[in-house]
């Protein structure tokens, strides 16, 4: 029976997986078999075709009078030339554009940030980071890896947040959150400030950039923000359906000022104007000052006020209209802002004037007055209102808003608020088989997401994305993440690069859909490449000392998304790491990530070494990039022949192979052949050693059998041979570059499937995030303290205690000189002429140590010494120093002249009637009275009461009715002694000796 003829129809020049694999019966012609593989391709079009028998080219003239042979094979492919092949590369650019344009983000509009006009037809991309190498390897070995590094001509930020910081980007593309990170969003609009009585707020609104977002742990700075008082936060998570933001629902345009309002009579005084934004319905005028009172001679602060007028006009014009009018009055010294508010007939831009007809008080001379005012004023903000809202965009945003009380909270502005926040997006789910919308930051999902979502200026449809489920389990079996905020210029082949490279992939354009190309152990060997299929093969090899390790710069998930930097050694460093190499992971935020991922580039230079180029005929239509390819060449290896089957037989038992070209064996010497069978599978089967040359070899072992040249294949199989696991090279085909007659030039590298192994073999060692060694421990004796003062008695009275009633205060500091960290200082001191010394410690940070145990008039003599952070002492002080305690306190006034106490009959509870004579002395000014229960308590046991009784010298004081002990206990039947003090008017004041003790007895 007559054998047909194969056909091979190829759709697309570009497409390898545009094929169509047919019989045609025997006896058709090949205009018969073209109008069967291309069924109503019009007459004209069939000179754009080309036919090839067993490789020959049949001119199309020839079409209809040639009939193949049965077994032939028959090849049908386009060709690119005049207007046909302008409109292939036309279709092939249109499907492929995506990769030649940019991945944009309609900026916001002006309004957004308060400024005028908006922006229109303008588009900003987000930035590209990639693995830019320095010198040695990672710029230059890594450009062989199949996941190259990318480098950019013109420059761009690095992948680092400076700071957590809020900045106004009014040129910026709108964020676009990719995966899980701490993020501190631009404003989305102008902040500007509230005064609210004599507190002052911040209002503002915050871009977090394109919808739907989660968004937890909101902080200002480290701090979140429950810690602080006096705010509101707002949130829209970027859903379709959010409201409007209501705590900054209008355009406000603030503008700092530092307006001084003086009056006309002063040289630099007068009406002060200055102009509001454009296009505004109103204005609000703040005016600060940092007190408004006045003084009476008494030192008692009274109200002050400070009278504005206000006139207001349209800009252009001189038609002044009088606004309402500012009257500020204060009783206090202490900086206060006041707003006036003024709302226009009409929007326009409006000159504003404010005059000051209040006197300058502070800035004349008013030592010889009674009563002292002060009242300086500042103009400090004016601020324009629109009533629009300040955010006009096409696409759901995720925005905050917030209100905070600034005094006493803030240093400024808000400028830090940050949070987590992470991308919601369709990702793969297993158990249910389906793309749920969810948090990921799995490379599978946001690769997806970044060419179906909002944020790229033509979203694709999901039948233009390919396949990615199996690209999603890889990632989520190595542990693969993607977390980075894209606020940056950056190509949609450059985000899709950088999301890619973070799960071991890399983007790849089919011509139809956007799949990855992976970089993991493949089993299917898709080509068999050797001199009998190819020729000009080139290898290189380039040679390079490697550095003792890489160092990558990451934004650390465990510690806050805080800039970290890791060192990954090379494998097998030992010692000390002396020179390193920069290797940039954008979007890798793990630690234990970036150990392994560094350790796998580390693993590539390794094991990748070489680069093979090689041409293929028409073969190579049927290869993709990615593939993995086995390679023959003797230049690699000059035992490696490579040819063709002629015959297979079975003799004794034994299958032989018979080759077309000899093969040499050497006794003691394993071998095997691969052969590439007809339908490409591949057959490897090891052979009997056989020493010599010889075009016959014996399988042994267990397997398949090559056909050997049959009517379909008359070629017979293609052979490698050579040693046992050495008969060919296993190769990822890295890429094509097209050549005439549908010849192409592959770049292959090794394809290394040991590099996986090594990497999830890979246990990276405990992270800490902390730079640099243990400190080294401070040795060394402090230097001997500087005693700057010793003060006691009045001096020293917000020391005293109850049971240090008259303490002794030491200042201490360490000498300019001091190079240790000082923990604490030590006193010692004892009495004159007393041998035992006393010890008083003291914290360094405190800069003072308190003496007990001394009374007034006692002489003491104490020397201090400094205690360093590891608890070594120092040197005492040198020389002894000498003090009389209280010694310079005023001399205290007489006791008072006299004192009685009685027992109140009739009153409802125990009660006790004390009268007292003021002291003598005319530096008295007060009397307390003191009381203990007993009848012999020493006065060391009583308590004072509070409240004591002004008066001059000489004076009787009024009674006094006790009812409880100073403590508010009840005072009980049983004898109490009482005694009286007198003080002066020094603060703290100075107490006389008691007056006393007077009994009494209640029953």
């Amino acid at each position: 029976m007559p054998r047909d003829v194969s056909v091979l129809a190829l759709d697309s020049l570009f497409d390898a997986s545009r094929r169509r694999e047919m019989v045609s019966p025997p006896g058709c012609s090949i205009a018969e078999i073209v109008g069967l593989a291309f069924p109503g391709l019009a007459e004209g079009l069939r000179d754009r075709l080309r036919v090839t028998i067993d490789g020959r080219v049949v001119p199309i003239g020839m079409w209809r009078g040639t009939r193949p042979r049965p077994g032939t094979h028959l090849l049908i492919q386009p060709i690119p030339a005049g207007d046909a092949a302008r409109n292939i590369l036309t279709i092939a650019v249109t499907v492929g554009a995506i990769a030649l344009g940019q991945f944009y983000g309609p900026l916001l509009a002006g309004s957004l940030l308060g400024l005028p006009g908006a922006a229109t037809g303008t588009f900003a991309s987000l930035l590209s980071a990639g693995i830019t190498g320095t010198t040695l390897l990672a710029g230059t070995l890594l450009i062989n890896a199949l996941i190259p590094p990318r480098s950019d001509a013109k420059e761009k930020p690095s992948y680092a947040i400076q700071g957590l910081q809020n900045q106004l980007t009014p040129d910026a593309p709108v964020p676009l959150i990719l995966g899980k990170i701490r993020f501190a969003p631009p404003y989305a609009a102008t902040p500007y400030t509230q005064a609210v009585g004599d507190e002052r707020y911040v209002v503002a609104a915050f871009l977090i950039g394109y919808g739907p977002v989660a968004v937890r742990n909101w902080r200002i700075g480290e701090t979140p923000i429950e810690r602080y008082n006096d705010i509101t936060l707002e949130t829209r998570l970027g859903g379709a359906d959010d409201e409007r933001l209501t705590l900054y629902p209008q355009q406000v345009l603030e503008e700092a000022l530092s307006v001084a309002l003086k009056t006309a009579q002063l040289p630099t005084g007068g009406p002060q104007i200055r102009t509001t934004a454009s296009d505004c319905t109103g204005c609000e005028i703040d005016i600060t000052s940092t007190g408004i009172y006045q003084v009476n001679k008494d030192g008692a602060y009274q109200n002050f006020t400070v009278n504005i007028g206000v006139r207001y006009c349209k800009s252009g014009t001189n038609a002044w209209v009088s606004g309402p009018s500012i009257s500020i009055t204060s009783n206090k010294a202490k900086a206060l802002t006041r707003t006036t508010q003024i709302t226009f007939p009409e929007r326009g831009r409006y000159d504003i004037e404010l005059t000051r007809s209040t006197t300058d008080w502070d800035e004349v001379d008013q030592s010889n007055k009674t009563i002292q005012r002060h009242g300086a004023t500042v103009w400090s903000v004016l601020r324009s209102f629109r009533p629009e809202y300040p955010i006009d965009f096409p696409q759901p945003l995720a925005l905050a808003a917030c209100r905070i009380r600034a005094t006493g909270q803030l240093n400024g502005t808000l400028d830090a608020l940050n949070a987590d926040v992470a991308t919601i997006c369709p990702d793969w789910d297993e158990a249910s088989g389906t793309w749920i919308a969810r948090e990921t930051n799995n490379p599978a999902s946001l690769f997806r997401y970044v060419l179906t979502g909002p944020a790229i200026a033509y979203p694709l449809t999901l039948a233009e994305v390919g396949a990615l489920e199996e690209w999603h389990r890889f990632c989520d079996a190595k542990g693969l993440t993607y977390n980075r905020v894209h606020d940056y210029e950056a190509s949609v082949l450059e985000v899709l690069g950088d999301i890619a490279a973070a799960g071991r992939a890399s983007p790849h354009d089919t011509g139809e859909v956007w799949q990855v190309v992976i970089d993991r152990a493949l089993s299917v060997v898709s080509a068999h490449i050797s001199p009998r299929n190819s020729w000009s093969y080139q290898g290189k090899r380039p040679y390079a000392v490697f550095p003792d390790a890489f160092r990558v710069s990451f934004l650390d998930e465990t510690n806050g998304f805080a800039k970290a930097e890791r060192l990954v050694p090379w494998p097998g460093h030992s010692g000390d790491i002396r020179v390193t190499e920069k290797l940039e992971m954008p979007g890798v935020t793990n630690p234990d990530m970036v150990w392994r991922e560094a350790r796998k580039r580390q693993y590539e230079l390794i094991h990748r070494p070489d680069t093979h180029t090689v041409n293929l005929d028409w073969e190579a239509l049927t290869i993709r990039r990615g593939d993995r390819a086995q390679l023959s060449h003797d230049v690699l290896e000059s035992t490696m022949v490579s040819g063709r089957v002629t015959a297979v037989t079975t003799v004794a038992g034994s299958i032989m192979v018979y080759l077309d070209e000899p093969v040499t064996m050497s006794t003691g010497e394993s071998y095997a052949i691969r052969f590439r069978r007809a339908d490409g599978a591949t057959l490897l089967r090891t052979i009997a050693t056989a020493p010599g040359t010889t075009h016959a070899v014996k399988l042994t072992g267990a397997g398949d059998v090559p056909a050997g040249p049959t009517d379909d294949d008359p070629s017979g199989e293609l052979f490698m041979f050579g040693p046992a696991a050495r008969e060919s090279f296993p190769v990822t085909v890295k890429g094509f570059e097209a050549m005439e007659d549908f010849a192409a030039r592959l770049t292959l590298i090794d394809h290394a499937a040991e590099i996986e192994a090594l990497v999830d073999a890979e246990v990276p060692p405990p992270w800490s995030g902390r730079a640099g060694g243990p400190a080294q421990q401070q040795t060394g004796t402090p230097l001997a303290p500087i005693v700057d003062n010793v003060v006691s008695g009045v001096l020293a009275s917000d020391a005293a205690t109850a049971t240090n009633p008259v303490p002794v205060v030491i200042l201490v500091r360490s000498p300019a000189l001091e190079t240790l960290t000082i923990a604490s200082f030590e006193v010692r001191n004892r009495k004159i002429g007393s041998g035992t010394w006393m010890s008083a410690p003291g914290a360094a940070a405190a800069g003072a140590v308190v003496l007990p145990g001394y009374q007034k008039g006692d002489s003491i003599e104490l020397q201090a010494r400094a205690i360093s952070a590891g608890g070594v002492p120092g040197d005492w002080s040198t020389p002894i120093l000498t003090h009389q305690v209280a010694a310079t306190d005023p001399a205290a006034p007489s006791a008072p002249q006299a004192l009685t106490a009685s027992q109140v009959s009739g009153a409802s509870s125990p009660t006790i009637r004390a009268t007292a004579t003021s002291s003598a002395d005319p530096n008295s000014a007060a009397t307390r009275l003191y009381i203990a229960a007993g009848a012999s308590a020493p006065f060391s046991a009583a308590s004072a009461y509070m409240g004591e009784q002004a008066s001059g010298p000489n004076t009787t004081l009024p009674p006094r009715d006790l009812t409880t002990l100073p403590n508010a206990t009840a005072l009980a039947a049983g004898p109490y002694r009482l005694w009286a003090t007198a003080l002066d008017g020094n603060s703290p004041p100075v107490e006389s000796i008691p007056f006393g003790p007077v009994s009494v007895t209640l029953s």
